[in-house]
């Protein structure tokens, strides 16, 4: 009986061992797929990431070598576009001024003399920076442009800048701006212009290599309007204008850019004082489709505004 109680006992620890051995490994076994599925799915997902990733580099790469080929002729958002263009650092030329106008000590911001008399005409004056070749931008901040009359670009230096004119491209202007508190580009007729948000920093892009004037929104970074330019508009001047409101117009500071610096021509005679008649070379119309904004399928443009970063 006490052999016969021993073996029991021994049975009972052994199948107990044996028991225990059992389930600890099999929490092992259980433990380690776990372990293992965890890895897979991290391997699937890290996979699944570098997919991603690659096919948006692949769309980025697609878009860019897009870009690259007709970059030119693209209304992208103004970001895009810097990297071709030099940026100019523009001051305004005292001798063009209309005697209403009160330019800044550094020559960068105009404004009215008497803001508490609203003479109700075309008042100009141009930057000093003659501009006869390559790609060049500035940009310009205008105070209180919404509700005001105003108008900014570029024009010849001969053009007739006395009592009321026409700003018009068979004029010899290029410009965009407020006109009975509409935004617009000046042609012909006033071609009124829809902004996403009110412009309150205005890019001017002159490519005179393509000839063309684009005008850019900085607020938000869209394109606004294009013009082309004639084949013999000569040197262009950055115009500015100020009609009725509390108005001023700022050239803000630019840096970078690549090293292609436009031709500067100086001492040129103001038209102010000396009226010349134009010779009528120009365009009838502006192509509207210079004047129209990219669709969301184009594409050049960004999915999303996040897609604008680099």
């Amino acid at each position: 009986m006490g052999i016969l109680t021993l073996m029991m006992l021994l049975l009972l620890g052994t199948a107990y061992y044996t028991k225990r051995e059992h389930t600890a490994k099999c929490q092992e076994m259980q433990e380690w797929e776990k372990l293992h599925r965890e890895k897979e799915e991290d391997q699937w997902a890290k996979e699944e990431a570098l997919k991603a990733r690659d096919e948006l580099q692949a769309d980025l790469d697609w878009r860019k070598s897009v870009y690259l080929a007709a970059w030119s002729k693209a209304q992208l958002y103004a970001d895009w576009r810097k990297e071709k263009f030099q940026p100019l650092s523009v001051t305004l030329d005292l001798e063009s001024a209309h005697p209403n106008l009160a330019v800044s000590d550094e020559k960068s911001s105009v404004t009215w003399k008497n803001t508490t008399k609203d003479p109700g005409k075309h008042c100009s004056i141009l930057g000093q920076e003659g501009i006869t070749s390559g790609r060049c931008y500035w940009v310009v901040e205008i105070r209180n442009g919404d509700r005001s009359e105003w108008c900014l670009g570029i024009c010849r230096r001969d053009v007739e800048r006395t009592y009321c004119y026409q700003e018009c491209p068979e004029r010899g202007f290029w410009a965009v701006g407020v006109y009975l508190q509409n935004y617009c580009a000046y042609s012909n007729s006033v071609i009124p212009l829809s902004c996403r948000q009110a412009p309150h920093r205005v890019g001017v892009f002159l490519d005179l290599k393509e000839r063309d004037v684009s005008f850019y929104n900085m607020t938000d970074g869209s394109h606004m309007f294009s013009f082309p330019l004639a084949s013999s508009s000569g040197a262009l001047f950055p115009y500015f204008m100020l009609r009725s409101g509390d108005v001023s117009l700022t050239i803000c500071s630019v840096v970078g850019g690549p090293a292609e610096t436009p031709v500067t021509l100086n001492n040129l005679p103001s038209s102010l004082e000396e009226p010349v008649s134009l010779s009528g070379v120009g365009f009838n119309s502006v192509s509207g489709v210079y004047g129209a904004l990219p669709g969301a399928e184009c594409p050049l443009l960004p999915c999303s505004p996040e897609a604008m970063s680099p």
